[in-house]
């Protein structure tokens, strides 16, 4: 596949330096998991910056919607199947404005649609090629925090199209590059890469503090998507993946370090 993604805007006319922040289905795990990501976001606006909230679907709700679909008609034809999928994100995104309310912060919801978020390939496992930075700066200027529905974009047809699985990872990395963000972070249920699965016993799981893009690929592919490290890769962008409030792994072209 040739390389698609191309381009980047500077946010920095809007006065606030601009954060990333993609929140996992396993954080997202009920309401308190909801309240702990606003709190998160709520951090970086307290730092003085402007946040995109990329969100999952929570826990085993495309999972169910999947298997719904293949329960009504086998096969499901792909571009009902993901409009289906495309309502758990959506439902976070609902979730996250709700919780940041009472914290004083009036977050601005966009869909995939709106913000422009284009695709290319099959629709089902498409890859991102363009977003409307536009709708996303004007957002942020009005309203500090914007939230973003991960995993999905708009294919040339104009139906919903899923980036594969993890593609939320994915959603948020391209947004970061295209918006010329300060940081990318993937907030997960760990806090940063492990040289192992911490939660599979049988061995040492050493954490990183620092690790390098082809290192992320041979041990976390359950962690971050692998098609979103490579786009990473390929475009030299940092990224860190870290639980809420955790300090977490820098993924880059970094020395190979331990926590």
């Amino acid at each position: 596949m040739s390389e698609p993604f191309h381009g980047r805007i500077d946010v920095s006319f809007c006065n606030r330096p601009t954060s990333v922040l993609k929140f996992g289905s396993s954080v997202l795990d009920g309401p308190e998991g909801f309240r702990r990501a606003a709190r998160e976001i709520d951090s970086e606006v307290r730092r003085g910056r402007s946040v995109v909230a990329v969100v999952s679907a929570m826990p085993g709700a495309t999972d169910t919607l999947l298997q719904l679909a293949g329960e009504v008609a086998d096969p499901p034809p792909p571009h009902h199947v993901s409009a289906l999928a495309a309502t758990g994100e959506y439902a976070s995104v609902a979730l996250l404005c709700i919780a940041l309310a009472p914290l004083g912060i009036a977050a601005h919801r966009l869909s995939a649609g709106t913000a422009g978020l284009r695709t290319a390939g099959p629709l089902l496992d498409a890859h991102p090629t363009d977003v409307d930075t536009r709708s996303i700066v004007d957002a942020l200027t009005l309203h500090r925090v914007a939230i973003i529905p991960g995993f999905l974009g708009v294919d040339p047809s104009g139906e919903t199209s899923l980036l594969g699985r993890g593609g939320s990872d994915l959603t948020a990395l391209f947004l970061a590059h295209r918006l010329g963000a300060v940081e990318c972070r993937l907030v997960k249920d760990v806090d940063g890469v492990y040289s192992a699965d911490p939660n599979v016993p049988g061995g040492p799981a050493v954490p990183y503090a620092s690790v390098s893009w082809d290192r992320v690929l041979e041990v976390a592919g359950q962690l971050v998507q692998p098609k979103a490290v490579r786009f990473a890769r390929t475009l030299g962008l940092p990224f860190r993946v870290a639980a809420p409030g955790g300090t977490g792994t820098w993924v880059g072209a970094v020395e190979e370090a331990v926590a």
